[in-house]
């Protein structure tokens, strides 16, 4: 037993250096596994978030189809309207009126009864008179088409057609005027003169011209077209 024992002492003696370096190793060797294992499952969690972070930016990313190159291509391109074009169109959609005579406003358009001094008596006046003496040069207002050249109680009249709906009428011209239907006339083309050719009582504004403007077939306030001063 003692023999053992003795046996062990020289054993530890001999080799004891050994010995603790090789537990030193072994708790070296543990510490080191312990850390790598942590280092291991903080670098999978930051992984797991990388992860999910990636999923969710793939899912909100929106899905361009298969086709959009194809898609693309076949589309045509939207024409680009120029200042000039659209010069252009708003002239075919806007007319611009001249005076057609020179003058004062003698009676204004009214859909209401106004009185009329010389039959004593009240009506509408659908149109506007113009104060001008006889033998004044009247003109287009705007470019257009002569549809008539009559006469009725307001006297030898013009009717000219404008497009756009837009229609002008010139009353109590002289009979010799300067157009026939289907003549084409410009903006301020002369087409008559002031005449006395009405069968209607003078006003106290006398000579006058008697001016219509119909939109549609519709009598309108040519004041919207046109401005006199009384």
């Amino acid at each position: 037993m003692n023999n053992k024992l003795n046996k062990v002492k020289q054993f530890f003696k001999k080799e004891g250096f050994y010995v603790i370096l090789f537990v030193c190793l072994c708790a070296v060797a543990t510490v080191a596994a312990i850390t790598a294992g942590r280092n291991n499952n903080k670098n999978s969690e930051e992984d797991k978030v990388a992860l999910e972070q990636t999923e969710k930016e793939v899912v909100t990313q929106p899905e361009k189809p298969e086709n959009a190159l194809q898609v693309k291509e076949e589309l045509e391109p939207v024409p680009t309207v120029k200042n000039n074009d659209t010069a252009a169109v708003s002239s075919q959609t806007k007319v611009s009126f001249k005076n057609p005579v020179e003058g004062t406003l003698g009676r204004a358009y009214s859909e209401d009864p106004v009185y009329w001094a010389t039959t004593k008596s009240y009506k509408n006046h659908l149109a506007m008179d113009v104060k001008a003496a006889e033998g004044s040069a009247v003109v287009a207002v705007s470019a257009g088409v002569v549809k008539k050249v009559d006469a009725n109680t307001e006297g030898t009249y013009v009717e000219i057609d404008h497009q756009n709906g837009l229609t002008t009428i010139y009353g109590n011209l002289k009979e010799q005027v300067l157009v026939k239907a289907g003549d084409k006339v410009t903006a301020g083309q002369e087409i008559g003169a002031v005449g006395k050719t009405t069968n209607l009582a003078y006003e106290e504004y006398g000579d006058y011209l008697h001016f219509q403007v119909l939109q549609d077939g519709k009598e309108v306030d040519p004041a919207k077209y046109v401005s006199y001063k009384k």
